[in-house]
């Protein structure tokens, strides 16, 4: 367990590449924008966004603060995916825990399994594919941060009776973030 948590440490510094400059020195045991932050694996804020598919925002703008990068955790089952997508504004890392699947990039077909990780370029094509018997599960993130809003907007708080967006509130809500899909 410890080589793999030094591994996907390692991996998602050396993903983040420049935005590590102004990324808050990290102390671990603080909150705040300035010594770092650290969730623990029950921590962040929740958010259904199809029925079974949760996204939980650990490290955001909005709660933390924190400009340069977002980090989030989703779950997502077998025969489900995300949909083949690009963003204007932000680029996007993928690290992946469990399961496994196909990773879509641009026009290439990628499998991916536990410890692979996966970045994403702003305004390239991606999107990804639960081919697996199991939960895909991974963390992902945006650079710079703020667009970890979008699933604030079409999800629903864990805890609180599932309302699905109609499919014009979700073309809105994607234009607001500059997420396009094909």
């Amino acid at each position: 367990m410890k080589n793999r948590r030094s591994f996907l440490q390692a991996a998602f510094y050396s993903s983040l590449g420049s935005a590590l400059i102004s990324f808050p020195d990290l102390t671990f045991g603080h909150n705040s924008k300035n010594s770092g932050i650290v969730m623990q694996p029950d921590e962040g804020e929740t958010y259904i966004v199809r029925e079974n598919t949760p996204i939980t925002i650990k490290v955001s703008k909005k709660t933390q603060g924190v400009d340069s990068v977002s980090i989030c955790t989703e779950e997502i089952l077998p025969g489900n995916g995300i949909a083949i997508h690009k963003h204007l504004n932000e680029d996007e890392i993928f690290f992946f825990h469990r399961g496994d699947g196909i990773f879509l990039l641009e026009d290439s077909e990628i499998k991916v399994k536990e410890g692979c990780s996966a970045f994403v370029p702003k305004g390239t094509w991606h999107g990804l594919k639960n081919t697996g018997k199991e939960v895909i599960v991974f963390t992902f993130g945006y650079c710079p941060s703020g667009f970890e809003d979008f699933f604030r907007q079409i999800g629903t708080l864990k805890g609180t009776p599932f309302r699905a967006k109609s499919p014009e509130e979700l073309k809105a809500i994607a234009a607001k973030y500059g997420m396009v899909y094909k």
